[in-house]
């Protein structure tokens, strides 16, 4: 990362916590600087990406290490096109918090200093982001003309003795500078009346339509789901508790009646591919079917999604995180490598602290998950007197027996519409067998079946393309040659 930009963007930031406080800065904004400051950079290099009509992968890597949005390509063309941030009407247009910055210049004595570190702020992520695919020519068209509007407007306002207060802008500088906060691209922030005609967006509308079809699943349709999952058995035993427990509360509440205080924060224990995202997934929609979550998705995200690298990037990262995750379940997988680490140039703890006040924030409509290695999580449960308090259900994996490694094979044949031949079933039970008796460093439980099986598909594949003619019987059967070399 360029250390200019990382400087810069810290100084900035500070400057935006600064002009809150400033009669320059409108009251009557809910949202806080930083948000705004952020998303108005993060428009700007959409902006300049779509000089050439699309977003590359090295685009979206800048935006994410810089500016902590993590969203996939197509999805920022999408908000780009849904949000006109392309031509000459948006590169006419002067950032909202420039303007502040101007203003609160010429109340200190009508000093430049902030918005000249403003704008060489966006003169350095201009051109650092159209460098950064080696792409730069057309884009470097953008970027100067967008500078240069800046300037002008900057030169402008200490040149004549025009009032710089909010009430002098005329109506149509309000419509186009007030920019909203980048919300997460979701495919609900695009309708048909606010885009531009465009194939990406059209498909965005349509998959919102097709959503609109889908039932959502009853709860008994979700608890029986739930119970044809092989093993797990104690774990149902504990959801089905949990269950219970909301049930009886939630009659108690229709009678009028006292009900304590349920907190649905819960830490998994356990090793990798014991079913841990499964059975999250299946706890967001069974809540939001009991009436707990407005929504019932799954949020996953790990330390990198959470903990940024320098000063302001953490809070800001985790307030994404969350903002994603509200009427659903936040998974935070491996969560004890938050805390690891304790240091200056280290976030975790940061991400922590921030987490814990959100988790109150919106208790009634988020539930937190964190999990990991047995050990490793009692240590990071003991790394912050507040987390104890916030998770006090914990829910063991178990790793799965032979039996039911093959029963979880046996099933991810039945989904694909094959099966297993007496030999080959014969081969992997075995071989599942020692896996579970040896348990290499590497053993991952239902992971390993999974790698397993499509290895196997693969040999199948392969032996397959060779035959001159295939019966139905050949396309859907396993054998033993397709899986007796697989190694793990």
């Amino acid at each position: 990362m360029n250390s200019k930009i990382v400087e810069l963007l810290d100084a900035a930031y500070k400057f935006c916590d600064v002009l809150e406080k400033t009669d320059a800065w409108d009251k009557t904004n809910s949202s806080h600087a930083r948000d705004i400051f952020r998303g108005e950079l993060f428009h700007f290099c959409l902006h300049l990406s779509f000089t050439d009509g699309k977003i590359t992968s090295a685009e979206s890597k800048f935006i994410k290490d810089y500016l902590g949005y993590d969203y996939s390509m197509s999805e920022m063309r999408e908000y780009a096109i849904a949000n006109r941030i392309y031509g000459t009407s948006f590169s006419n247009t002067v950032p909202y918090c420039f303007k502040a910055f101007v203003k609160a210049d010429s109340q200190s004595g009508g000093r430049t200093e902030t918005a000249k570190t403003i704008l060489s702020l966006y003169k350095y992520v201009g051109q650092e982001f159209i460098n950064c695919d080696g792409k730069a020519k057309n884009e470097s068209y953008s970027l100067q003309h967008y500078i240069d509007n800046m300037q002008n407007y900057l030169d402008s306002k200490f040149v004549d003795s025009v009032s710089l207060s909010f009430g002098s802008l005329n109506d149509d500088d309000k419509r186009v500078d007030r920019p909203n906060i980048v919300p997460p691209l979701t495919d609900t922030n695009f309708t048909p009346n606010a885009v531009d005609p465009g194939a990406a967006v059209e498909a965005a509308v349509q998959r919102e339509k097709d959503k609109e079809k889908e039932p959502e699943k009853t709860l008994d349709e979700l608890m029986e789901e739930l119970n044809e999952l092989v093993g797990l058995e104690k774990i149902k035993e504990d959801v089905n508790s949990l269950i219970n427990l909301v049930k009886i509360r939630n009659i108690r509440k229709e009678r009028g009646m006292k009900s304590p205080d349920l907190s649905l924060h819960m830490v998994f224990y356990g090793n990798p591919g014991t079913g841990k995202t499964t059975i999250a997934r299946l706890l967001a929609s069974i809540y939001r079917a009991m009436g707990l979550l407005s929504k019932g998705h799954l949020t996953e995200v790990d330390r990198s999604g959470l903990v940024g690298g320098y000063v302001g990037q953490t809070a800001i990262k985790v307030k994404d995180v969350v903002d994603k995750a509200l009427g659903g379940v936040l998974f935070i997988d491996e969560a004890y490598s938050l805390t690891v680490n304790r240091g200056a140039t280290d976030y975790g703890f940061e991400a922590v602290d921030t987490l814990l006040k959100y988790m109150e924030d919106y208790r009634d409509d988020l539930i937190v998950i964190v999990a990991g290695y047995t050990a490793p999580m009692e240590e990071f449960l003991q790394s912050n007197p507040g987390l104890r308090s916030r998770f006090n259900k914990y829910l063991y994996f178990e790793d799965y027996t032979p039996e039911e490694l093959i029963g979880i094979l046996k099933m991810q044949a039945k989904k694909a519409g094959l099966k297993l031949d007496e030999e080959a079933e014969k081969y992997a039970t075995e071989f599942f067998e020692k896996r579970c008796m040896n348990k290499p460093e590497n053993y991952a439980n239902a992971r390993d079946v999974r790698n397993f099986f499509e290895k196997g598909l693969v040999n199948q594949a392969n032996r397959l393309a060779r035959m001159d003619e295939l019966s139905d019987e050949d396309l859907t059967t396993i054998k033993l040659e397709d899986i007796n070399t697989i190694t793990l």
